[in-house]
């Protein structure tokens, strides 16, 4: 695909990213303000779920707002717009990852797994996004990132998933 075709396929994905950056942008700072009012529950030796869920969460809308803020820039090459993409990737994976800890310290086995569906969805999209960079990065062909929708989607719901994990069970006592 030639520069100039490409171009034209990331800018008519120009409004869909506008709108992911400024949606995760304002999630954003919501979750700050949701952990900010519930940090007493969130440092709570007993709950590390909650803060592995905000983690997640966190995680998720920064993933999610650095996607729609790279595919806002203007004549990026297909190359370097891989290697942002397999850095992503790479971090998310990695971040995720890191999550498994303190899900197998969770308190029950149906704890153990709403919190490992989770981290699961953001791991798919970590290698969906892997994936599209590879595809970028050998081809530069754009039609690969169609595929960053899902992506994107999987970031966002996921992210508020966890949100509202977090405000519930910020909400509960330890012992309910």
């Amino acid at each position: 695909m030639s520069p100039v075709d490409f171009d034209a396929s990331v800018l008519a994905w120009h409004d869909f990213y506008l709108a992911v950056a400024g949606a995760s942008a304002a999630l954003l700072g919501l979750l700050f303000v949701g952990v900010s009012i519930n940090l007493a529950e969130m440092a709570a030796a007993e709950r590390p779920g909650l803060r592995a869920s905000a983690s997640q969460a966190f995680a998720n809308l920064v993933n999610a707002l650095a996607l729609g803020l790279l595919m806002l820039v203007p004549n990026f090459d297909a190359p370097t717009m891989a290697a942002f993409f397999a850095a992503i990737a790479a971090l998310s994976l990695v971040r995720s990852l890191q999550h498994l800890v303190p899900v197998a310290r969770a308190g029950s086995r149906p704890e153990r797994l709403r919190l490992l569906r989770r981290i699961g969805w953001p791991i798919a999209a970590s290698l969906i996004l892997g994936y599209v960079a590879t595809v970028l990065w050998r081809t530069a062909d754009a039609r690969a990132l169609s595929l960053l929708v899902g992506v994107v989607l999987v970031l966002m719901i996921g992210a508020a998933q966890s949100s509202w994990d977090i405000l519930v069970t910020a909400s509960r006592q330890p012992g309910d």
